[in-house]
């Protein structure tokens, strides 16, 4: 509610932001009268407000909603740390009204899904080819770090006034411990056109490569004019035997560099194996293509295709062996009962 004090008048609210089902963005200002933005914790499936307090729904659901905050404000903590000039800054973590609170930069521009929608032409090749290279350099550096962010898109990249990209609304985002393709629970944000096929499926694998995914989504979309088709139906085409239905960017748009749009067509495939692994390996091919080199055999594996037919050669190695990949095993079934879904869940540990 607009004026509403916290953190013993540190911050004041101005206005409501917006919401998700993890938690409520306000407007609000400072002590020394800077605008900031608050996110609150509020798992609302969990949690409802009692006056200002934040209480959870029911005594049943008490320890999972503390355990949310808690893990809210450790995650808080993790992002304080990634100061990146393309990445929205997290100033402060606190708690307050029972819950806990981020105070986030407050970045005037506006999110590349509304500049999408008030023009058919926002911005040049040049302009996408540099917005690309920054993401990918955020995106890389929240990989090193150890986190996914599992939400990458159109609305949650903000071009400010001097056309800089930042990602922003890590809400969804998860540590990653030991290694790149731990298995994650917890929470899930699932958009149409921009999460990959794992992200439908409860306790599939995830790893960068699923972020750089909704990356390739989102810049597709950025270049066509539309999103890719729902990853849960192309996974279920391509597990009939049927084209995958990906309509690829590449020979379709004039101006950029050479092997940019088959690198966001790469790393936009169904099947996490045949993308581009990192944000690295992305930069990697982007210089190596402008500089007319050849590019290495752990970038161009398996990204011979038929055009349109969603197929890729085997992998070498014994996983060439089947006749079948056990993601298209897998994901065939998960596509029977998931598709069609999007929606917000949050799944208790």
């Amino acid at each position: 509610m607009p004026g509403t004090k916290l953190l013993g008048g540190h911050y004041t609210i101005e206005g409501f932001l917006n919401s998700g089902g993890f938690g409520i963005t306000y407007l609000a200002r400072d002590n020394l009268d800077r605008r900031v933005v608050i996110k609150e914790c509020f798992p609302n499936a969990l949690c409802r407000r009692s006056t200002s307090l934040v209480r959870a729904r029911s005594r049943k659901h008490h320890n999972d909603f503390r355990g949310f905050v808690e893990s809210f404000i450790a995650e808080a903590r993790s992002l304080a740390r990634l100061v990146h000039p393309n990445i929205v800054g997290v100033h402060q973590v606190f708690e307050d009204n029972d819950t806990a609170y981020m105070a986030i930069d407050f970045i005037d521009g506006r999110d590349l899904h509304d500049i999408m929608n008030s023009t058919d032409q926002a911005f040049t090749p040049d302009q996408i080819v540099v917005m690309l290279k920054k993401m990918l350099s955020a995106v890389e550096f929240i990989h090193q770090s150890g986190i996914l962010h599992r939400d990458i898109s159109p609305d949650n990249i903000l071009v400010d006034k001097t056309g800089n990209p930042i990602l922003i609304d890590f809400g969804a985002a998860s540590e990653q411990v030991v290694r790149a393709t731990r298995v994650l629970t917890g929470r899930r944000v699932i958009k149409e056109g921009y999460s990959p096929q794992e992200f439908y499926l409860t306790g599939a694998e995830q790893s960068p490569a699923s972020d750089l995914y909704s990356l390739a989504a989102t810049f597709h979309h950025l270049i066509s004019g539309q999103a890719p088709p729902e990853s849960q139906r192309r996974l279920a085409r391509v597990a009939e035997g049927a084209p995958d239905p990906y309509e690829p960017l590449a020979g379709r748009f004039e101006g950029y560099p050479p092997g940019f749009l088959e690198a966001i067509d790469k790393a936009a495939r169904v099947m996490p194996r045949d993308r581009i692994q990192s944000a690295a390996d992305w930069l990697d091919w982007l210089r190596i293509a402008e500089e007319g080199g050849e590019l290495p055999e752990r970038l161009t594996a398996q990204a011979a295709a038929r055009p349109g037919s969603g197929r890729t050669q085997p992998a070498p190695g014994p996983a060439a062996a089947g006749s079948a990949s056990p993601w298209i095993r897998f994901g065939a079934g998960g596509a029977l009962v998931a598709a069609g879904i999007i929606a917000v869940w949050w799944i208790l540990p």
